[in-house]
């Protein structure tokens, strides 16, 4: 029996996604300011968290290529 981490691997969705992924990342970098908005974004979540966020976690889901994941 597959685990759910390998079943969202899997499937017409995952599949979809790696067909635009591509598209996803050239329509991102087609914004120059893209970056430096959701850097802005992440610091003003961080500034309303208290406490530095510290022990703190946040789930990004649909999370695309990653962009927004690592601001």
């Amino acid at each position: 029996m597959e685990s759910s981490a390998e079943a969202m691997k899997t499937g017409a969705v995952t599949r979809e996604f790696d067909l635009a992924a591509a598209d996803y990342d050239r329509m991102v970098g087609a914004n120059p300011g893209y970056h430096d908005h959701l850097d802005t974004s992440a610091r003003r979540l961080g500034a309303g968290l208290g406490g530095d966020g510290a022990g703190l976690r946040v789930v990004d889901l649909g999370c695309g290529t990653g962009a927004s994941t690592a601001a």
